[in-house]
């Protein structure tokens, strides 16, 4: 008797725009268009300034979209990716009609939009910014504390310039009365050092705590033998995780990636068989207790 036909395969889908051709093809244009547009100004072919700020800011958009889409299609933070993109296009879209309008807009009108414009794009850009650093699943002391150090400086000053565009005279006479402008320019210019360290630190920490797990690396990267079939024939397949196959049969390229079990804590649970991790003693369901193929053949016998 057979068993049940294996799950379709494919890893996409979470995130529409990093999955479609269209989207990406879209974002190369704009981005070819603002770079082609800038050249032009500084050749003096155009003279409009207004057409090279508004490349500009939709080339922005775009790039902060396809930042925050790629978070999002890892499975992290999708919700918060996706509040990022939708503040992120309506600080630009009042940010378009400003650039557009303002000709023909009182003072204080314009200035009102232009605030409105910065309350929206300043969290969308800390919290695509936040996602972008954080998404990778790591471990480690030092990872940690540049992780954290970059997120809080990012979120604290995300919200001082959501508050300064509020109320900007408050914010001015609280800058002023704490710090001084003198301190309070240092303080910002400090921040502004930690955020672009920790952020290029990263992924270098991560890469070294990586390297020294030794003998638990376990199976995200191994060449483990995989039974399947064809999402598009239905053929029977034997291809091997973590690299490119494709179907004997129609030629379909074909990709599955493993990626092992770990506790909340960081600790590997491949082949666990205890009901807590033997490392913060959290339980540990059922299904995350993963079994080699020979140990779960034993058991079942």
């Amino acid at each position: 008797m057979n068993g049940p036909d294996p799950p379709s395969l494919g890893r996409g889908g979470r995130d529409p725009i990093v999955g479609s051709r269209i989207a990406l093809r879209a974002f190369l244009g704009v981005l070819g268009f603002t770079v082609l547009l800038g050249l032009a100004f500084i050749l003096d072919l155009v003279q409009d300034e207004r057409l090279l700020m508004t490349s500009g800011a939709v080339a922005a958009g775009c790039l902060a979209t396809l930042v925050a889409a790629f978070v999002a299609d890892q499975g992290r933070f999708v919700r918060w990716m996706h509040v990022g993109m939708a503040l992120g296009w309506c600080g630009i879209a009042l940010l378009l009609a400003l650039i557009w309008l303002s000709r023909g807009l009182p003072n204080e009108m314009e200035e009102f939009v232009g605030r409105l414009s910065g309350a929206f794009c300043v969290p969308a850009a800390a919290i695509v910014f936040v996602g972008m650093t954080t998404f990778p699943r790591a471990r480690g002391t030092g990872v940690l504390v540049a992780r954290w150090a970059t997120a809080s400086l990012v979120v604290f000053w995300a919200a001082f310039g959501e508050f300064a565009l509020v109320t900007p005279e408050l914010a001015e006479a609280v800058a002023e009365t704490l710090l001084g402008w003198q301190w309070f320019g240092r303080c910002v210019g400090a921040s502004a050092v930690i955020v672009a360290a920790g952020t290029v630190a990263q992924p270098v920490l991560i890469r070294l705590g990586r390297s020294t797990e030794g003998a638990e690396s376990a199976i995200r990267g191994r060449r483990t033998p995989v039974a399947c079939r064809c999402p598009r024939c239905g053929a029977a397949c034997a291809v091997e995780a973590n690299v490119d196959a494709s179907c004997a049969s129609c030629g379909l390229r074909i990709r599955i990636e493993l990626e092992e079990p770990r506790c909340a804590c960081g600790y590997l649970l491949f082949g666990l068989e205890s009901p807590g991790c033997p490392e913060c003693g959290a339980p540990v369901p059922e299904s995350a207790r993963w079994q080699r193929p020979a140990d779960a053949a034993a058991a079942g016998g």
